[in-house]
């Protein structure tokens, strides 16, 4: 193994540096027979294994090895030795140490809360799909059938739309256009969907089914060219300009069934939403939101 190779690898280790020293993480991981004595410090075969799972893959394989089992050992009797001098020069009391271990810390507290919360989401998600939003075959082949034209005949339509936060934001948006200023310009500078105003407003071309029915509706009866008035949704309020449409082949259930099981679960989901937010009582402070920035997020 090259010397780039190795010295990679005591980076790699060094940067784990907090997990091998804090008590917690020691009294989990130091099993086993004892493989080198740094001073009043151990290194058990635990401490080899667990620290070896947490090294790249590459690594892992060169470990495998007497001379990279040898250099691995020498890697982590290295760190015991800093880790040794760290406590004769007290550098855990150095105030930017314990400033660098707090907002570790702060970082740690608010992702681990961030994976909680995420957990629970996905678990309950789980739930209400397996429970009171549950879509059947049934319920497929009702939706089908009771939208068939849509399917023998299916039309796709690719639009723009530019999407805006209150009704006097719209306003402005369609008073510009009506003035003569281009779609795409008004999209870029004013729409608050940044995914899609970034190219003008343009969305991926869709069928019916696909997008909330308050702008589907709205957007299919368009003509080639021709611009909406302001159009609500749960989202906001849009201003749409159709690109185009062409009709596809015919589909058969079989074709649809999983799209139909997608539409029907997401519409499900809505409406569930929907009815306990108007339980719970939700609140928005619009004055608030315009506070918030690209600029103010934390870097990752």
């Amino acid at each position: 193994m090259n010397r780039t190779v190795v010295r990679g690898l005591f980076f790699v280790l060094g940067s784990l540096a907090f997990w091998a020293t804090a008590p917690a993480c020691r009294k989990a991981e130091s099993s086993g027979p004892v493989v080198a004595e740094v001073g009043a410090s151990n290194i058990t075969i635990g401490d080899l294994k667990a620290r070896l799972q947490e090294a790249p893959a590459a690594y892992q394989q060169y470990v495998a090895s007497a001379d990279g089992r040898r250099q691995f050992l020498n890697l982590l009797i290295r760190e015991k030795v800093l880790l040794a001098q760290a406590k004769t020069l007290n550098i855990s009391g150095d105030p930017s140490y314990k400033e660098a271990i707090a907002k570790f810390k702060r970082e740690w507290n608010r992702r681990l809360r961030e994976y909680e919360e995420t957990l629970q989401v996905e678990s309950t998600l789980r739930r209400l799909r397996s429970g009171e939003l549950a879509v059947t075959d049934a319920d497929v082949e009702k939706y089908y059938n009771d939208h068939v034209s849509d399917y023998q005949n299916p039309v796709e339509i690719s639009v723009s739309h530019i999407l805006l936060n209150t009704p006097q934001e719209a306003q402005a948006a369609l008073d510009r256009l009506n003035a003569g200023e281009s779609f795409d310009k008004v999209a870029r500078s004013m729409s608050r969907d940044p995914a899609t105003a970034v190219h003008g407003g343009k969305l991926n071309p869709f069928r019916r089914g696909a997008l909330v029915p308050e702008f589907e509706d709205t957007a299919f009866h368009l003509k080639v060219g021709e611009t909406s008035e302001i159009v609500k949704t749960q989202f906001g309020f849009h201003i749409i300009r159709k690109l185009g449409e062409k009709r596809l082949a015919p589909q058969s259930l079989a074709d649809v069934k999983e799209d139909i099981r997608s539409k029907l679960e997401r519409d499900k989901f809505n409406q569930w939403v929907t009815a306990k937010q108007s339980t719970l009582g939700v609140k928005v402070n619009e004055q608030a939101l315009t506070l918030l920035s690209v600029e103010d997020s934390p870097k990752q």
